[in-house]
């Protein structure tokens, strides 16, 4: 046997606070990914909203994404959320300045007024907020239906 055992080979450090959920954070940012992209598709797509529909939407569905890892990861670990809120941003932000290399993105936005620049302020701080909240949410509520017990 080896003396020096990994983390990863210890059942115990599988849920030491503080250890990130990784599978638990990539189902989540894909559930809020793909969420988005349904509520954009409609929002901006089909009903004519604006670029806050979407990114409401798109809230909403980080929040639902966060959720589902806190209750898989089985703890409130903000942590979880905040990666989430990180690679949800990053990814959008690539689209967005992809999209105004490539020349394909409307100037505005839909929905935003030129010159409007609250949008790229409050945007980002509504995604860390749903993430983490979510996150810890989810794992709220794991954690009380097994009484108590962290997973």
């Amino acid at each position: 046997m080896n003396a020096m055992a990994s983390g990863t080979d210890r059942p115990e450090s599988q849920r030491a606070a503080g250890d990130i959920a990784w599978a638990a954070v990539w189902s989540g940012f894909a559930i809020a990914l793909l969420g988005t992209l349904a509520a954009a598709t409609w929002a901006i797509g089909f009903a004519g909203k604006g670029t806050w529909w979407a990114a409401n939407l798109g809230a909403l569905s980080l929040f639902c994404g966060a959720l589902f890892t806190g209750w898989r990861a089985g703890t409130a670990e903000p942590l979880n959320g905040a990666y989430i809120a990180v690679f949800y941003f990053s990814t959008a932000a690539a689209a967005i300045f992809g999209g105004e290399f490539f020349g394909v993105m409307p100037d505005p936005l839909p929905g935003l007024p030129r010159g409007d620049s609250t949008f790229y302020f409050v945007w980002p701080l509504e995604q860390l907020a749903a993430a983490t909240l979510g996150a810890m949410l989810g794992g709220w509520l794991r954690e009380r239906r097994n009484g108590g017990k962290a997973q």
